[in-house]
């Protein structure tokens, strides 16, 4: 009888901490990225830190590359030791989610900002939070690979 119920137990346990997490939904659709980027010439802008730049489907070769759904913004900032680091973010503003409001940067490379919101997330660590207005929701993040002078960004 004490079996029974310890599993009674174990599986209402498993099932509450189950249904407790929830996976993290980004307001940004999912939509293919992929973009080859060559730090030796068209792309050499984005070597001082910091540095970024923003890819749309008219500055990309769209035979074979793919901007997500409101364009990628690549940002050369530090990671957690402080070293350089390359991010990648798609462009649109997740509180706005729309394909035609999309980021800028701040003058001091620091901050991308919604034109339409106003909100500000932070670009230096590569994790795209918002840090004021309206925004709550952190700017959709891609994964970025770094093979000599090339970078790689795919979703």
């Amino acid at each position: 009888m004490k079996y029974s119920s310890f599993a009674s137990f174990a599986c209402l346990l498993l099932f509450l901490l189950s249904s407790c997490s929830k996976a993290y939904v980004s307001s940004i659709p999912d939509y293919p990225v992929y973009l080859e980027l060559d730090l030796v010439f068209e792309d050499k802008d984005l070597i001082p830190v910091p540095a970024y730049k923003i890819y749309t489907p008219g500055n990309i070769n769209q035979d074979v590359e793919r901007t997500g759904f409101g364009g990628i913004l690549v940002y050369h900032g530090l990671n957690s030791a402080g070293m350089d680091a390359f991010y990648a973010f798609d462009a649109a503003c997740p509180y706005e989610a729309s394909r035609t409001t999309t980021v800028s940067v701040s003058d001091d490379h620091l901050y991308a900002v919604c034109p339409q919101c106003g909100s500000r997330y932070e670009l230096l660590n590569g994790i795209g939070n918002p840090v004021e207005g309206p925004g709550r929701e952190q700017l959709k993040a891609y994964h970025v690979s770094r093979n000599g002078n090339k970078i790689y960004v795919q979703y």
